[in-house]
């Protein structure tokens, strides 16, 4: 499950900067590494919320610096709605 996480959010993330051989790593910063700024990280969380079903509060966004961040939010949050 992992794995299909990290596949998607990347992809979303090289979809935004509209450059598909992005290399990304866990430690990628997401505005100084991948040059989001602002709107963009809002857009990347709505469609982070659309594609996984999960809510994401302003407070967490605002704590998003990494590319392991992002993943660590989603997992954090589909851990919370389909407990095992």
């Amino acid at each position: 499950m992992e794995q299909l996480i990290q596949f998607q959010v990347e992809r979303m993330l090289r979809r935004k900067r509209r450059n598909t051989a992005l290399q990304l790593q866990p430690t990628s910063r997401l505005v100084h590494d991948i040059g989001l700024d602002s709107i963009d990280l809002i857009e990347l969380t709505m469609n982070l919320e659309h594609r996984f079903h999960i809510e994401i509060p302003d407070a967490e966004l605002e704590q998003l610096r990494t590319v392991q961040d992002v993943l660590d939010c989603v997992d954090t949050h589909l851990s919370a709605s389909h407990p095992y």
